[in-house]
């Protein structure tokens, strides 16, 4: 044995980016390709709706019935019938889902952040603003609570997903509202937001788990 080799030192490989951070950092296709469920175009992740969100390169052979152009690519929604069965393949971790939307809303918050830094305002920018700073302190620490809460390992179902899945769409909704008109392009936040509310929708507590 050398030298070098008595000196060599393991080093752990780094765990890789989990489901929330790919949300925030690289967008909602990049996302959506990490749901288990979800792994390739064959079944598609989604409860009894009759509906999937998929990354483009994923809707072959479905129908398209909406296309949304995303940072980190497009998503489409298709129809997917029938629909799955409760229970049935191709449903989601309520905690996966809830992961997603709340790194979705950790990347309109930065986004935000980002649009509001470029704005000059007076001698400053809006970002420096008194008001501007509180609503996103606000928003911040809803995000923050919400974290915690699912790292806490609460079953995540009935009224408490509900509860969950509504804060994280106001919380998004507050962010746009900072971002003025920017938040409503169709091809900008906005359209982030309104397609993770819209996954939320999709995959909805059938009846008997509400």
């Amino acid at each position: 044995m050398t030298a070098t080799d008595r000196g060599a030192v393991s080093v752990a490989a780094p765990s890789p980016p989990s489901l929330q951070d790919v949300a925030r950092r690289e967008g909602l296709a990049p996302a959506l390709r990490l749901l288990p469920g979800g792994q390739g175009p064959g079944p598609a992740p989604r409860r009894t709706s009759g509906f999937a969100l998929l990354p483009e390169e994923w809707a072959q052979g479905r129908t398209v019935l909406r296309r949304y152009r995303l940072p980190g690519g497009p998503v489409v929604l298709v129809a997917e019938l029938p629909p799955a069965p409760c229970g049935g393949g191709g449903s989601v971790d309520g905690t996966d889902l809830l992961r997603l939307r709340l790194g979705v809303a950790e990347g309109l918050r930065d986004a935000c952040v980002e649009h509001l830094a470029a704005r000059p305002s007076g001698e400053s920018t809006v970002l420096m603003q008194q008001m501007v700073k509180g609503q996103l302190a606000e928003a911040l620490a809803d995000q923050l609570e919400l974290s915690a809460l699912l790292d806490s390992g609460a079953p995540v179902q009935g009224p408490f997903l509900r509860s969950v899945h509504g804060r994280i769409t106001r919380n998004g909704r507050s962010l746009l509202r900072l971002l003025g008109a920017r938040g409503y392009l169709a091809d900008g936040p906005g359209a982030v937001a309104e397609v993770s509310e819209l996954l939320a929708d999709i995959h909805r507590p059938a009846k008997e788990d509400r």
